[in-house]
């Protein structure tokens, strides 16, 4: 293996507290972290040097703790190499949602990926921590108690799924900075709850008890007011609770409605630097299995934006994210070879299924079924409630399959899903086309 892509998670802190202090100035830490699916994605490939470039170029070169983490794995394996690392931007910085740490973590796990696993999961986790104290969560991931330094970590039980947002104001805080401040201004002297209340939330499913119970002892590090204001917003617009995360500035909110989660995220939207609107996250670094796909788009010269999206909604939350109308399923294209393996799906908007006798021509589609919520529930087993596109009514006379709604409203544009429904490509349908000519028909250059 030659190269490697990586999704590396953001997360929050449910829980933080300083319980010490060490000699060497480090700062020991109660906190339960909970990773959440806003990504960094993180492309390794070997080299002769360590070279290190971002999507945001003030982040480039050697300063950069991915640099750091490449160069402590390369000593400890003994391996005379390198890699050339580059990293798309998404995890907003200096917000207390570790996104250097994750980028690290990726580094790590891709570099030990490519050079045959020399570390096992514990060892790299060791050798994480020399990078930074997030560093051994961002690579295991899920809802985790962290303590020592941030490396000792212990499994608890999983965060209930909900809505989450997460709001970045203009301003940031380095994590150095905002411990200094907890150190010079005496915080120690804060009173610290037991975590117990916390843990007890995760092990009873509780979300409303967890939300009552968010704690992070480094708020009082942050003096500027938006702070405050944005959890008080959080709070009238019907999150359960809210709070910074980590050193700051990321302030989230927990919500057990969407329609609530996506009107506070509008709410905000246009006011902060960053807005999102996440939920919990139960992995660590995962391979990015679409990589392969925006790779052959940017080659064929084609335009994209990608949106990372949970893998599975319900029909009220397609409602009121906008991505559907109410009580549509199915409106899904797959496109597979004519042994029946699926190589991606597409999404077909509005007018533009008039073009689906275009596609069976350029094809040479014998066969075409056309299906609705109800046949996916007949067939497949799917209830209403809920979509789900990965599974292919199969037909061995098919090379491309139309499940379709009959319940279309116009959109602009057709969405490609790459990868386990988890990611959406959104592009024009001539670009997709273009994309079916310049592979022979076949769409066999995405290997899933």
């Amino acid at each position: 293996m030659n190269s490697i892509s990586l999704k590396a998670p953001a997360k929050i802190n449910l829980f933080l507290d300083i319980t010490g202090k060490l000699p060497n100035g480090y700062h020991e830490i109660s906190s339960v972290m909970q990773t959440v699916d806003i990504f960094d994605y993180v492309k390794i490939e070997k080299s002769d040097s360590i070279k290190v470039r971002c999507s945001n170029s003030l982040l480039d070169g050697e300063d950069n703790i991915a640099f750091k983490a490449a160069k402590l794995f390369f000593e400890a394996a003994k391996i005379d190499s390198g890699a050339d690392i580059f990293i798309d931007k998404r995890i907003p910085m200096q917000a207390g949602m570790a996104g250097g740490s994750a980028d690290a973590a990726a580094v790590l796990f891709g570099l030990n990926r490519i050079f045959d696993e020399p570390f096992s999961a514990e060892e790299l986790c060791a050798i994480g921590a020399k990078c930074g104290a997030d560093v051994p969560f961002s690579l295991m991931g899920g809802t985790s108690l962290a303590e020592g330094i941030g490396e000792k970590l212990s499994s608890v039980a999983p965060m209930p799924d909900c809505w989450l947002v997460i709001v970045k104001p203009d301003f940031g805080m380095s994590t150095p900075e905002s411990y200094k401040y907890y150190d010079e201004h005496g915080l120690f002297s804060l009173e610290h709850p037991d975590k117990q209340v916390v843990l007890s939330s995760l092990d009873k499913n509780d979300l409303s008890m967890l939300a009552k119970s968010l704690y992070n002892v480094l708020e009082h590090t942050v003096q500027n007011p938006i702070i405050g204001e944005i959890k008080n917003s959080m709070l009238k617009l019907g999150a359960l609770g809210s709070m910074m995360t980590g050193s700051g500035t990321a302030v989230f909110g927990i919500f057990d409605s969407v329609q609530k989660a996506v009107d506070a995220k509008n709410a905000f939207f246009g006011k902060f630097g960053s807005v999102f609107l996440s939920r919990p996250y139960s992995f660590g670094i995962q391979i990015d299995k679409s990589a392969a796909v925006y790779e052959r788009f940017a080659k064929l010269g084609i335009k994209y934006e990608r949106v990372d999206h949970p893998s599975v909604y319900t029909m009220e939350e397609m409602d009121s994210l906008g991505i559907f109308n109410k009580g549509v399923v199915g409106k899904n294209l797959f496109l597979r070879d004519n042994k029946g393996k699926r190589h991606f799906l597409v999404f077909v908007f509005g007018d533009k299924h008039a073009n689906l006798e275009a596609i069976q021509n350029e094809l040479g589609i014998k066969h075409v079924s056309f299906g609705s919520a109800e046949r996916l529930d007949k067939y497949l087993g799917l209830t209403k409630g809920s979509v789900s596109p990965l599974g292919v009514i199969n037909d061995e006379n098919a090379a491309v399959e139309f499940i379709i709604d009959k319940e279309f409203s116009d959109y602009p544009c057709v969405g490609v899903h790459p990868n386990q429904n988890t990611s959406t490509v959104w592009l024009t349908f001539e670009d997709l086309m273009k994309v079916i000519r310049e592979n022979g028909n076949k769409i066999d250059f995405i290997k899933i």
